[in-house]
Order: C-alpha cells, then sequence, then structure tokens
C-alpha cells in the first residue's frame, strides 16, 4: 500500500499522530482526545446473522493461554497486563489456515486503564469497552472487522454486558466510520493531556470524572465512569 492510500485511509492527522507517538516517549509528552458511542447491540446481532462465516474462525480467545498472549502483540495491546486480566479478546482467523489469526480486538469489563494519559475508566457491571483492534494489512477490506465487532458484540451481550462503549479519535476517519455505522449515538468525549508525570483529564456529556489532575498516572490515575 502507498503512502498516499495510508494517509487517505488514516487520516493525515491520525498518521501525524502515529508517527508522533513513536518518536516521543510517553513520559515526555502524550495528548489525545476521542469521541465515546454507544455501540448498538442489536444492529451489529443483524449483521453478524446477515454475513456468511463459513470461510472464517472466530473465537473468545482462553484467558491465560497462549493465544491470548499471541493477540495482545497481534493487535499491539499495551494495556498493563494486571488492568486487563479480566478482558476478552476477540480474534478472526481464515479457516483454511486457523494457525494465521487475521485480526483481534478487545473488550475490557471492570476497569480499563490509559496510563499513558493519567485516567481509568471504571465500569459497572452491565458496561463494557471495546479497544485495541487490529486487521492485518492482507486481510483489510474483506469484512474482517466487521465480523469481529459483531461477534464480539453478541458475545458480550449474551455474557450479561448490556452496555458497550468504544472511543474513536475524531481524525481516525475509517474507524470513525465503521464504529459510527453501529452506534446508537455519541455519548461523550474524553481529553487527556500529559506533560512529564503531570496530566489533566477533560470529559463531557456521560462521561464523569473524580477530579482532573494528577501527578502519578500510572498508580493514581484520575477515575472516570460512564452515566446510562
Amino acid at each position: 500500500m502507498s503512502v498516499i492510500q495510508k494517509l487517505k485511509e488514516r487520516g493525515l492527522l491520525h498518521s501525524i499522530e502515529i508517527l508522533f507517538n513513536r518518536i516521543v516517549p510517553a513520559w515526555l509528552f502524550r495528548f489525545s482526545t476521542g469521541n465515546v458511542f454507544e455501540l448498538d447491540p442489536q444492529k451489529l446481532a443483524e449483521v453478524l446473522n446477515a454475513m456468511d462465516n463459513s470461510d472464517f474462525i472466530l473465537t473468545c480467545v482462553e484467558q491465560g493461554s497462549q493465544a491470548r498472549d499471541q493477540l495482545r502483540t497481534l493487535t499491539w495491546n499495551s494495556v498493563p497486563m494486571e488492568t486487563s486480566a479480566n478482558d476478552f479478546g476477540y480474534s478472526i482467523a481464515d479457516r483454511g489456515t486457523p494457525e494465521d489469526v487475521l485480526g483481534g480486538v478487545w473488550a475490557g469489563i471492570e476497569s480499563f486503564q490509559e496510563a499513558d494519559l493519567g485516567f481509568q475508566l471504571q465500569f459497572a457491571d452491565h458496561q463494557s469497552w471495546i479497544y485495541c483492534a487490529y486487521v492485518k494489512q492482507q486481510a483489510q477490506g474483506k469484512g474482517v472487522y466487521k465480523r469481529l465487532l459483531s461477534f464480539g458484540s453478541n458475545d458480550l451481550i449474551e455474557k450479561g454486558y448490556q452496555r458497550i462503549y468504544v472511543v474513536i479519535q475524531p481524525w481516525n476517519k475509517a474507524s470513525t466510520y465503521i464504529h459510527q455505522k453501529y452506534a446508537k449515538g455519541k455519548i461523550g468525549k474524553i481529553t487527556a493531556l500529559r506533560l512529564f508525570s503531570l496530566c489533566a483529564v477533560f470529559c463531557s456529556g456521560a462521561v464523569g470524572k473524580d477530579r482532573t489532575l494528577t501527578g502519578n498516572p500510572l498508580s493514581n490515575p484520575v477515575q472516570l465512569h460512564i452515566r446510562d
């Protein structure tokens, strides 16, 4: 894929952000802002039922398994293990080559910590959070992520997590398009700024917080919650 094609798909600002985060260490500076959407399980259930998944293997990976560790690596899941022990990982592979995982996505429950940005989301028993999605380049454009998202959403509903949220940076055009398509709507916004160890977190809409500032982003993050 050419550089121009990547810029068109990701959006210029999203591509700049990716490059910036690779060059500048997290302890020095980070800035992120994202719109929070609530996904629509009914829409996603209709998508799952309408698609022919006979050529794919969709799996909720077992906790403590080698497959889980491999999925973390594939999806660049850098959320600390101690804060994601109860997460659900979903993978998709071609049925003809089941060992070759094409992509994955994660769903956080109980809590989700953005250590680099100094905040932690606390969830109610019926809430969950989609994050860290990735699809291999050769599998893009084949409906792989749509299958992953609908499969994961259906599994979360069956497990009792009736509310499913996702945060998308406004300049990530591709991610905004697909998640907004299967969302009930935008419910809020989260903005975080980090300079060395000082973090400031701002939120709006249905997202609440216990304070704005923290000087210990890992051990004492700003606590966020989502009001139904």
